[in-house]
């Protein structure tokens, strides 16, 4: 824990106890942090159990009770800080109608702003200055040179906390209320939230016990948010982003600076499921990094690495996942006051003071670097980092420019993703059709293969009739002979052995006609076999043309 902010305690005790009366219009209404603090009537207990171990505001762990235990320790303020108080209370409860009000309300606030300076002599900070905005903060204007000045130069750790949340006007009793009855309901991240718990700031002293106090408040802001924002749920992200406020002020204020965060700042995006948000800081960076550092952009390219691998946990976190909470701070200080915007200018910073180590790193260890010694050069210097990082400018049209492009660039994307469905539905679908006609083809094949295999048999058979015809004729042709022959012979013998011949002639001649009408309609059934095989090899070739044809579509 940092020395400047434990050694701020006694004054953050006063000044987040003066911001109760602000809480609401009439004291009667308290806070729901004040009304939780055990009393009995006039007088305050002492709880004498160990202390858990301190933030660097430890004082709002006398104002803030847990629902699941009471608080570890309770003691009265200072009478230094008590007279603050009560003059605090006064201003806020004054009579209105009063017309000498106005008058008596500056005279007050003149007396704490002289308690506050006169109680932080020593240190380097325009006491003058914070005293007057923490008495009218609510005429706060956030574009204020002084204010900016002051705020870069750095906010007092004492009333850190305070300050943020009037930047960020998150104070909001409905909110309070709200966060609640939160607490009250199960979350469906409980398990994921318990479990990171321990590696959520795992080497801070306030983080690191179990079942602690920092762990409890962690577990509490991030599950409330869990339920309050049901789009986004939870991420462990938000852990490392309310950490640091934790340190600063109470649970159910760090809710409602987390809200302001998120919807107010733009961080909500971030953490959404498509993550837009994320993506356009990553694409704006990218454009920031090539126009501003155009050699580290190159190099970071050429070792193939890119934004998502380092800078996302820096923009989902704040800085805070690897970040000394000191630079972590400081980094708060001025997101607050100028905006979500302000993280590109730190990026570039850090990039830009570690040029030459960068260009000098090949890909393992340049992004271990990038990852976890970038902050070593600003590790003990805040004000040299928020002062590197704020003489960058970036004017919000060439952000708003870069805004534009990403969106068109996404929605190209988008366009070019609903093309791509188009076609592999298209190509699904022809793959079907393909599919479809392979099998076709194959069932056509089949067939010619069994009418080929039909016509071989047909050949078969046909030659077969070809032999028996040719006997055929080969024994018409010595019958032939034989008849010319026999009429002489037929005539030398007797007239009944003629007319046998000749019945048996005739018998033949007979016969002989039958085969040849047999032959000539195995000739008419190879013809016809001829025909199918044609018609059947020109099917085939047109099969052939579609298949080619659909290969070339598909090819394309």
């Amino acid at each position: 824990m940092d020395n400047e902010s434990i050694a701020s305690t006694s004054t953050t005790r006063s000044i987040f106890a003066l911001w109760s009366p602000f809480r609401s219009s009439s004291s009667t209404n308290t806070s729901p942090a004040s009304s939780r603090r055990p009393s009995k009537q006039n007088t305050v207990p002492i709880i004498t159990t160990t202390p858990a171990a301190p933030r660097p505001s430890a004082s709002f762990a006398a104002r803030q009770t847990r629902l699941s235990r009471p608080t570890s320790i309770i003691s009265p303020l200072p009478g230094f800080q008590e007279a603050l108080l009560a003059q605090m209370e006064q201003l806020n409860v004054s009579n209105t109608n009063d017309p000498k009000s106005k008058v008596i309300k500056n005279l007050k606030r003149q007396s704490i702003r002289h308690s506050l300076v006169s109680q932080n002599k020593g240190d380097d900070y325009d006491w003058d200055f914070w005293a007057g905005i923490m008495c009218d903060f609510q005429n706060l204007n956030k574009v204020n040179k002084d204010l900016i000045k002051h705020i870069r130069f750095g906010i007092p750790p004492s009333i850190r906390g305070m300050v943020w949340q009037l930047l960020a006007k998150s104070k909001d009793e409905d909110l309070v209320a709200k966060y609640m009855d939160l607490l009250k309901l199960p979350s469906p991240y409980d398990k994921m939230i318990q479990r990171d718990l321990a590696r959520t700031f795992p080497g801070h002293t306030y983080f690191k016990e179990t079942d602690g106090q920092g762990q409890e408040g962690l577990y509490n802001v991030v599950r409330a948010y869990s339920l309050y924002d049901k789009e986004v749920g939870y991420c462990q992200g938000l852990a490392f982003i309310v950490g640091p406020m934790l340190l600063n002020m109470p649970d159910e204020d760090a809710f409602c600076v987390l809200i302001q965060l998120m919807n107010k700042y733009g961080l909500r995006g971030h953490f959404t499921p498509d993550m837009d948000g994320l993506q356009l800081r990553l694409y704006q960076f990218d454009a920031l990094v090539q126009e501003h550092l155009p050699h580290v952009a190159r190099h970071l390219k050429q070792q193939g690495i890119n934004s998502t691998m380092y800078a996302s946990q820096w923009f989902m976190t704040l800085f805070a996942y690897k970040f000394p909470l000191n630079l972590v701070y400081r980094i708060y200080d001025v997101i607050f006051t100028e905006g979500i915007s302000s993280i590109f200018k730190f990026a570039i910073a850090l990039l830009k003071r570690n040029q030459t180590t960068i260009l000098g790193f090949d890909f393992e260890h340049l992004l271990d670097f990038l990852k976890n010694g970038l902050f070593e050069e600003y590790k003990d210097d805040d004000r040299r980092f928020v002062s590197d990082a704020c003489e960058l400018e970036f004017p919000a049209k060439r952000l708003s420019q870069l805004e534009k492009e990403h969106k068109a660039l996404i929605q190209k994307e988008l366009a070019d993703a609903s093309i791509i469905e188009e076609l592999q539905k298209s190509n699904l679908e022809m793959k079907k059709q393909l599919k479809a006609l392979e099998a076709k083809t194959k069932t056509l094949k089949q067939e010619h293969k069994d009418v080929d295999s039909q016509l071989q048999d047909t050949l078969r058979e046909l030659n077969t009739l070809k032999d028996e015809g040719s006997s055929l004729k080969t024994l018409v042709a010595s019958l032939d002979k034989a008849v010319t022959e026999l009429p002489e012979k037929i005539e030398a013998k007797t007239k009944d052995q003629f007319e046998g011949l000749c019945s048996e002639n005739a018998s033949l001649i007979g016969h002989n006609s039958t085969l040849e009408d047999q032959l000539q309609k195995a000739e008419s059934v190879l013809i016809d076999i001829k025909i199918r095989y044609a018609q059947s090899e020109n099917d085939k070739e047109e099969l052939h043309r579609r298949l080619y044809e659909l290969k070339k579509l598909m090819s394309f």
